[in-house]
């Protein structure tokens, strides 16, 4: 197919066709016919030959997003504090963030933290329900935070090897958890992939392992999400809510009902999609997925009146 053939190889096919057609349509034409009628079917063969590249990368790109790869496999370590040995559970991360920076760094919480834990949201019950969901997220921020101070350190120390500024530091952060593969966290048991719409069929054929069901609400804690790295769009806005409000960030988390997914909102200097909130722009950030920068939301939820901030640490 010409979609998959060299750049050479296109040029030359592409004049032979744009030769073939002319001779069809004029009898005996001139060199300067045979060039006026050849150079649109050139012009054509390539714009062919382009998109076809682009979709074959698309495609690629997709299906990476979903292969776990050695970085996505976490291993029990362990490290000597105070003469005692504490044990962890650990994933040594190697990621780049959008402008082409390499970063490497270790993601790990203590056994014993996740642990102590892992199964407190299922006795979880707000006293309002209003806001419920910014209810819960400030509440999970709240019970984790002390226990992420070794992913904290990690992210401490890449800014001070690095001397990151703050967006240059908020990147780096961000694109580290987006380049965690997607996994679906269920409130109920996950299922076959012939179970669900076409949407959520195409992740689980393509990555069985992407779901974690049985999880109160919908959701991970951020030790349990760095335990396993089974992290869906809010598991993943609050693990970045609670690590950037930490380093003393304006951050949101901002959810939509509509579209059924969350995303951050950072109140800094930028450009493109936004909310407001008391005279603050809170420029929004998918977590999801790769590639996405800060104030750049996929094209099938970019509407931002259909989202609302239900969190924000200042």
């Amino acid at each position: 197919m010409v979609f998959d053939l060299s750049v050479s190889f296109t040029a030359f096919f592409a004049v032979v066709l744009g030769v073939f057609f002319t001779t069809k349509i004029l009898y005996k034409p001139s060199f300067l016919y045979i060039v006026l009628y050849t150079i649109p079917v050139y012009i054509v063969v390539f714009l062919i030959q382009g998109f076809f590249t682009l979709v074959n990368e698309e495609i690629k790109k997709q299906k990476k997003e979903y292969n776990f790869t050695k970085e996505d496999i976490v291993v029990k370590t362990t490290i000597t504090k105070n003469n005692d040995t504490v044990s962890l559970y650990t994933s040594n991360r190697n990621w780049k963030d959008n402008y082409g920076n390499a970063y490497q760094g270790a993601l790990s919480v203590r056994e014993t933290d996740y642990e102590k834990l892992k199964g407190y949201l299922d006795s979880f019950s707000p006293k309002v329900q209003e806001n419920f969901w910014g209810v819960l997220y400030d509440y999970i921020d709240r019970k984790d935070i002390k226990s992420l101070d070794l992913v904290i350190n990690m992210f401490s120390n890449l800014q001070k090897e690095n001397k990151l500024n703050q967006m240059q530091f908020a990147e780096m952060l961000v694109t580290c958890i987006q380049d965690i593969p997607y996994s679906f966290v269920f409130e109920k048991e996950c299922l076959p992939a012939y179970h669900y719409d076409e949407t959520f069929r195409r992740v689980l054929e393509n990555c069985p392992e992407c779901c974690i069901g049985n999880k109160k609400f919908g959701i991970q804690n951020p030790v349990s999400f760095i335990k396993n790295l089974k992290g869906d769009c809010d598991t993943r806005t609050v693990l970045i809510y609670s690590l950037l409000k930490y380093f003393d960030y304006d951050v949101a988390i901002v959810n939509s009902t509509f579209y059924k997914h969350s995303v951050i909102g950072l109140n800094i200097p930028a450009t493109g999609d936004y909310k407001m909130l008391n005279g603050k722009k809170y420029m929004l950030w998918e977590t999801t997925a790769k590639y996405y920068t800060i104030g750049k939301l996929p094209p099938n939820f970019n509407n931002v009146s259909y989202w609302n901030i239900v969190l924000t640490s200042k």
